[in-house]
């Protein structure tokens, strides 16, 4: 049931906000479902929602606002790759652990960055997102993971 909810929410945007939507799954760190929303050609939010297979198993939701770099990465002839775009992040991540006697919610910020490559109206990226948990304790963690969108 838990699984059923969370794709509904995760879909439910995409009726709204149509074109500058993007669609898909990332695979790492959470490994789930992955949305993307573009503000302008220079900012972004951004959703990951799925499971967190290291330590304990538990369910991982992350946000964040992303602010990317087109068309910064030329090559020496001077060639600029439009489909290439770098990008940093900062944001938020709640994670619920189900251990086995008792269940641990943890929050913490994200700050990092990664890169987007487009064709068409597919994306696939990787990005790494160091995180430092501010509840229960302070910890410091690396996440991030590879990702393919579908923008409408």
């Amino acid at each position: 049931m838990k699984r059923i909810l969370l794709v509904i929410l995760m879909t439910i945007p995409v009726a709204f906000y149509g074109a500058n939507l993007g669609v898909g799954i990332i695979v790492g760190s959470p490994t789930g479902l992955s949305l993307k929303y573009l503000m302008s050609g220079t900012s972004a939010l951004a959703a990951h929602a799925g499971w967190s297979f290291h330590d304990e198993p538990g369910i991982h939701i992350t946000g964040d606002y992303q602010r990317m770099f087109p068309m910064v990465i030329e090559t020496e002839e001077g060639n600029e790759f439009n489909d290439l775009t770098p990008y940093v992040a900062v944001g938020g991540r709640f994670r619920f652990k189900d251990v086995e006697e008792d269940n641990k919610f943890h929050l913490g910020v994200r700050v990092g960055g990664g890169i987007e490559y487009n064709v068409s109206r597919f994306g696939i990226f990787l990005e790494v997102l160091p995180v430092v948990d501010l509840i229960p304790d302070t910890d410091f963690d690396f996440e991030g993971g590879l990702g393919f969108l579908f923008y409408f």
